[in-house]
């Protein structure tokens, strides 16, 4: 028996001991959700909505169908909802999860248990907190061109791109719900009745897994999202400034920006946190103009330095009446002042912290105008 021989000898063996693949599931036989939403139904149930995409028979041409029903959690929803359907339900593609802010302020977590356990769930997805019913954005099924679906994912990821809301996933979300050292921010948005549309709000801020109430609207998610070094590509904010003796409209962009946290016990034994920030921004508009006066440039970059420390400083305030410590203040002790972080209850001692942002504006780029 040459070598060839035993080779083959030993690959058929192989063969005769592999099993097959036992939990296969045929596109054919599968329905995809792109899109779903939970929100508060009777006796403790949970109201759950699905919008499906799916083709004409004959122009193969996209269309969009909403499912409802009303169980005791999601895995029972999704067994309901089977029963409605003519192929099995999968969740592989679903991009987005609306949540009532009703429901999610009695915590997320029983929610995402389904997605954590399932191994084809969609962990890239973006969770979403919904102000009043999800379910009548679902029902919108269309805007314009777009099927809600894929209209509900750029949406979110527009306003990522735009610096509005954090860049979360359901895989990102995980480790923050469980680091008590770290705070959770998700994107918070409405129906827009006048449009037949969704309008982003800003940020839905969190303590542990549970919807805090307290929002923070688009301008403030922005200078929450400088604070924490979590820019995205753009960032656009739009004030009025004081100019001999006038409110005057001002635009701009911020080029990049860099916050540190300088943390300290104070006198009272309470935590000090310095937040020095710098911003590096490029005039959009200034109908004022004389920016080519260094004069003028100082005293717009002191204004606008002075202004957004007073709107970080109300901004922070605003995390610890949430009780979300979204820059991560917790964990920055567990690393470098653990000493301290053992005695604290950050239940309760985030919210007596005394935070002092420090921003310095400086303005490079002024328009080709000046």
């Amino acid at each position: 028996m040459n070598g060839l021989q035993k080779k083959m000898i030993v690959f058929l063996g192989l063969v005769l001991i592999l099993t097959g693949c036992w939990d296969q599931k045929q596109l054919k036989d599968t329905i995809f959700a792109a899109s779903s939403s939970f929100e508060e139904g009777k006796k403790g149930e949970i109201i759950t909505n699905i919008a499906i995409q799916s083709y004409t028979a004959k122009e193969i041409q996209s269309i969009n169908k909403t499912y409802k029903t009303q169980a005791a959690s999601p895995r029972n929803a999704r067994v309901k909802l089977n029963d409605q359907l003519s192929s099995v339900l999968m969740y592989a593609k679903n991009q987005t999860f609306l949540v009532q802010n009703k429901l999610a302020s009695k915590g997320i977590l029983p929610l995402l248990d389904i997605l954590y356990r399932t191994p084809e769930s969609p962990l890239n997805a973006k969770y979403i907190i919904v102000k009043g019913s999800p379910g009548t954005i679902l029902s919108l099924e269309q805007v314009g061109q777009e099927l809600i679906g894929s209209y509900l994912a750029g949406l979110i990821d527009t306003a990522e791109t735009n610096s509005q809301v954090p860049k979360e996933t359901i895989q990102s979300m995980c480790t923050i719900l469980f680091d008590k050292g770290k705070g959770l921010g998700l994107p918070y948005v409405k129906l827009n009745e006048t449009n037949k549309t969704a309008s982003v709000l800003g940020i839905a801020l969190f303590h542990r897994d549970k919807f805090s109430g307290v929002t923070l609207n688009r301008k403030e998610s922005k200078l929450l999202l400088l604070l924490a070094n979590r820019k995205n590509k753009h960032m656009i904010n739009s004030d009025k400034v004081k100019v001999d003796g006038k409110k005057e409209n001002i635009s701009y962009e911020v080029n990049k920006s860099d916050a540190e946290l300088e943390i300290s016990k104070g006198s009272a034994g309470h935590l000090v946190v310095n937040i020095p920030m710098t911003i590096d921004i490029t005039i959009n508009e200034f109908p004022h103009d004389h920016l080519d006066s260094k004069k003028e440039i100082t005293l717009l970059e002191d204004h606008l330095g002075k202004m957004l420390q007073h709107q970080a400083y109300s901004v922070m305030k605003k995390t610890q009446k949430a009780n979300c410590d979204f820059l991560g203040i917790g964990r920055e002790l567990m690393a470098y002042h653990p000493e301290i972080w053992k005695k604290q209850n950050w239940d309760k001692d985030y919210r007596k912290i005394t935070f002092k942002p420090k921003v310095k504006v400086s303005l490079n780029y002024k328009g080709i105008i000046n």
